[in-house]
């Protein structure tokens, strides 16, 4: 884990076992077995790792967005610092009720959702 919070896979250790896929309480991990013939290769990345969003851990620490919050067309996606009060996702925290995922697992999970269905929860 990064100082920033964020989950990142050390591709040089992974040996690709799949344990933290079938680990993550999320579902967020997932196996790359091959390169996508519909995306460009990540540079540190070959086949047969895990992997997971990474917030676009390469924009966010040049002071950039995550490709789907800058991409959406609607506004739905908002990424912040927590720990400035400014923040428009602070804001949103103020205003909204919401939702983490699994709760009860105290993982401190630090996505929030707006308007979450139940059922998901």
């Amino acid at each position: 884990m990064t100082k920033d919070g964020v989950v990142l896979v050390d591709y040089d250790y992974c040996i690709g076992c799949r344990y933290c896929i079938m680990a993550c309480p999320y579902g967020a991990r997932y196996f790359n077995s091959k390169e996508s013939p519909h995306y460009k290769p990540h540079p540190n990345l070959g086949g047969g790792v895990a992997d997971k969003c990474t917030w676009c851990y390469h924009r966010i620490t040049k002071g950039l967005l995550p490709s789907c919050v800058q991409a959406c067309p609607v506004g739905a996606r908002v990424f912040g610092d927590l720990k400035d009060p400014e923040s428009a996702v602070n804001k949103i925290l103020d205003k909204e009720r919401i939702n983490v995922l699994k709760p009860d697992l105290g993982t401190r999970p630090k996505v929030y959702y707006v308007g979450l269905d139940r059922e998901v929860r």
